[in-house]
């Protein structure tokens, strides 16, 4: 049965980029006002890293992706001046060894929506949840969450991607925008999805505040995120606090996270810096780790870039207390 399932997935893929080849250039607009384009990453890196910094202090020299390599396409269609249909694929790789990231084929995006220029939109489908949208993304992380030295977990205990998902945007009102979002457990959980996420953006300051509840097939729990940056111009800063707890039978605890970046343009580049603590209460089983990455991004062009990265991390847990003094990389980034 391997062989089959190995065959369609590769169909599934087959279809899309087949249909992008058919266009001159890497999106096409008809008359129609319908546009297909099409984009994607590769990112890979040599360097040494921890082993399993929660088992032992040993490292390793290999090389690996730096951020997970993405093929995406997103179509449009202008159904009249205000109102616009769309859909968006994207499937996630290792290009180390070209092998899938996961078991899904379109892993980070699998949706179909409208969108109104004065109501906002709608979206249906696999899709990122209310934090993982807008609540604690890229853009309130130094390394914008790519590469070693950035710092992911940022919302606690929160689940990023969500199945059979209705998710709406509202358009933006005097810098005010929220996202309220909801998902059926069906068959696979132990209760429905819902979250929402209000933003507030005013020239260089941007807020954002946000709350969503997951479920596995056996619990469930709440995760709260707060989240700012501001741009002063010699620098941005820019901070995530997030705290989980569990509301379901099994009590396994609450976590809080808090990471602070800083961005520092500097020659072709940007000075990076992205700090995190991470603290499991003693239901959780009391674990505390803290992470410190350092980097400078590089710009080849608009589109490449070589990413440097350092990364000193620390992890504690009843009588383990394993610090990583240096991990490095030195990474090349195309974006399409």
């Amino acid at each position: 049965m391997t062989a089959p399932r190995h065959s369609a997935r590769i169909a599934l893929l087959a279809l899309p980029l087949a249909l992008t080849a058919a266009l001159p250039a890497q999106a096409q607009t008809t008359s129609g006002g319908r546009s297909l384009s099409l984009y994607g990453r590769v990112d890979l890196a040599m360097g040494r890293y921890a082993k399993d910094v929660k088992t032992s202090e040993d490292t390793m020299s290999e090389q690996r992706d730096s951020s997970t390599a993405r093929l995406g396409f997103r179509a449009t269609e202008t159904v009249n001046e205000s109102l616009t249909a769309f859909a968006h694929l994207e499937h996630r790789f290792k290009a180390d060894t070209g092998a899938q990231d996961g078991t899904l084929m379109w892993k980070d995006k699998a949706f179909v929506g409208l969108a109104h220029t004065t109501y906002g939109e709608i979206r249906l489908g696999h899709q990122s949840s209310p934090l993982d949208m807008r609540g604690v993304n890229g853009r309130f992380e130094a390394f914008g969450g790519d590469s070693l030295a950035s710092n992911g977990s940022r919302g606690a205990k929160f689940v990023a991607k969500w199945d059979n998902a209705t998710y709406y945007q509202s358009a933006t009102f005097n810098g005010l925008a929220f996202g309220l979002a909801y998902a059926p457990k069906e068959t696979a959980l132990s209760k429905n999805l819902s979250g929402v996420q209000l933003d507030y953006q005013s020239g260089p300051l941007v807020l954002s505040i946000g709350q969503q509840t997951d479920a596995s097939a056996t619990d469930d729990w709440k995760s709260l995120a707060l989240a700012g940056s501001y741009d002063f111009k010699v620098a941005k800063v820019m901070a995530i606090w997030a705290k989980s707890s569990d509301v379901g039978t099994n009590n396994l605890g609450e976590q809080k996270v808090l990471t602070l970046g800083v961005q520092v343009p500097a020659g072709p580049g940007q000075i990076r810096a992205s700090h995190q603590r991470r603290q499991d209460n003693d239901a959780l089983g009391g674990a505390k780790e803290a992470r410190l990455g350092l980097g400078y991004q590089y710009l080849l062009t608009k589109s490449s870039s070589v990413n440097l990265s350092l990364v000193r991390h620390n992890y504690q847990k009843a009588s383990t207390d394993n610090t990583v003094p240096m991990q490095y990389e030195v990474a090349l980034r195309h974006n399409f």
